[in-house]
Formats: structure tokens, sequence, C-alpha cells
């Protein structure tokens, strides 16, 4: 039987997949679909070519999050890769602000799949399998890998074939250690709609500060150049028990929350938010009555 450090190992170093998910995928076309998504979107989509993609948020007029995830130039659009808890509320705002443009969205979450292929030799190993497949190159799962995008029965087929050629099976709580071990938030556990993407450690890799303006910009350009926010996204070293939902204390005040944790070869380790005095590595707080430290900081305020 494959131990996690076993699996993880092979995630970081050589290659390994994950279960075939299930995700948000929505396709806008139209003449005006890359333009208007560029407009709607943290990120420069403008430069996008057919077969390029780029990790972006979407955001409403108070910079809350209503979404994050990867978008990818196709030949005649563009396909979104959202979490499936965002969907509802991001579609809603996307076609709601829709009025003079000419642009159609799609929604294929039901008809297709994604295969979530690991490690530095990814890639490689896809290349040349399932021909005519959308794949996603991104590091958003705490490892650099390949997202292959297929209808179900394909994904499925996909998945059994990498296995039988020497892929690692990861199952699902593989993946979520693997993403919080990388430090990488969740939607729907470390980010939802009361989160700015600044909190969240999100500005390097969502946010372009060169583009035009979009919904939400001047709540992350007044927290960003002002160092505005008050709490933020931190990896944590808990105590057994800990997890989402556990409180976070110091001096015996209340200062942050428990948002995501899973049991690794490194011991129990989480995300959480905390207040912006405990912003340092090796800060101590206590969890739930146990002893927390801070292992990483990944709240970001960058200088503009």
């Amino acid at each position: 039987m494959t131990t996690l450090s076993e699996k993880l190992r092979a995630a970081r170093e050589t290659w390994a997949v994950g279960p075939v998910e299930a995700r948000a995928l929505v396709r806008a076309t139209g003449k005006d679909a890359k333009d208007y998504l560029h407009r709607m979107s943290t990120q420069d989509l403008n430069r996008l070519r057919p077969g390029e993609s780029a990790y972006a948020t979407f955001l409403n007029a108070k910079g809350h999050l209503l979404a994050e995830g990867h978008v990818l130039a196709q030949e005649e659009g563009l396909l979104l890769d959202l979490a499936p808890q965002a969907l509802p509320d991001a579609l809603a705002h996307l076609e709601r602000l829709v009025i003079m443009d000419e642009v159609v969205f799609e929604d294929l979450s039901s008809a297709l799949r994604v295969v979530p292929v690991l490690g530095p030799e990814a890639a490689r190993r896809v290349e040349g399998r399932a021909p005519g497949a959308q794949r996603l190159a991104h590091d958003r799962r705490g490892t650099p890998g390949v997202d292959v995008i297929l209808p179900p029965q394909e994904a499925e087929a996909l998945r059994a074939e990498l296995v039988a050629d020497g892929a690692v099976a990861l199952e699902d709580s593989d993946l979520e250690a693997l993403r919080i071990l990388g430090g990488v938030p969740r939607f729907g556990a470390d980010v939802d709609s009361t989160r700015l993407p600044m909190e969240a450690g999100l500005t390097r890799a969502a946010i372009s500060f060169t583009k035009g303006c979009y919904i939400g910009q001047e709540v992350v350009l007044r927290a960003t150049a002002r160092g505005h926010l008050q709490r933020g996204l931190v990896q944590l070293a808990l105590p057994a028990g800990a997890g989402p939902g556990t409180r976070l204390a110091a001096a015996g005040q209340e200062v942050g929350v428990v948002t995501s944790a899973a049991d690794t070869p490194e011991g129990r380790i989480g995300l959480g938010y905390l207040r912006r005095a405990h912003w340092k590595c090796g800060a101590a707080v206590d969890a739930g009555g146990e002893p927390a430290t801070v292992r990483r900081v990944l709240v970001e305020e960058p200088e503009l």
C-alpha cells in the first residue's frame, strides 16, 4: 500500500494522478467575450492566445471574491474553470452585467470533467494522449501539473490509462494535503464572498496592476497601497483535532480562525486567517486550547 509520504513525493518529484473531478466549467463565446471577461476580472486576459491560460479572480463592487480560477483561451472563445460552489453567484454576476457586449455564457459543467495530472513529468506524460482535450497547466494544487478536460467517460478512461502506465493514484484527501502544504487556498473553504483576494494571498497570482479598470479595483488598490488589510491567510502547524472552524487566540483574545486542515507527513497542517499583529513565521497562537504555530505567511501586500 502506498503511503501518504510516497504519494506526495510522487506528486512533487515525478508524476501522479488525482480522482476525476467535477468542476464548474463555463464557455464564453461571441466577438466581445475576451474583452468583456478582461474587464470583469482582475487579470490581463486580452494578452492570451488560443491554448494559453491565466489565473484570475472575479470580484463584486466591494472587492470581495465571487470566484477564482483559470481562464483558458480557445479558438472561438474562453473556458472558465471555477469551483462548483462559486458557479451560481459568479455566472449570475457575469450575465447580469452584459449590456451592449456580444457575449454568451454556456455552462458545460455536466458535460465535462477534469483529470488532474501532477508533478514535473505531468506535461510529458499526457503529451499525445486524449487528442482534442483541453489542457490547463498550473501550480494551484500545491505542485505543478496539468488538468486535462474531457467528457466524463473519456476522463475516467484516461485516468485508468495513466495509472496503468505507472502514475501514482491519489485520493481527494491526498490532494487536500498537497494543497494545504503548498499554501493554496480553496474556494468554499479558505475563500468565499466575505474575503478580499489580497487577504487570501492571491495578489501576485491573480491580479494585474497594469491593466485597465475592473469591478472591485478601487478596493484592491486602496487595501494594497495603504496597508489597510487587517486579517490575512497563514499556514499553521496545528494540534491534533484542530480543523475548520477552530478559533485561534492570543493573550486570551480571539485573533483568527482555521479554515482548512489535514494530517500530513509534516504533522497536522492547516490554513487560517489571523489578525495583522500575528503575521510572522513562528508566531505562537492558541488553537482550541492547544498550541499552534504560524509556519508561513500567505497574505500579500505588494508595494505599488
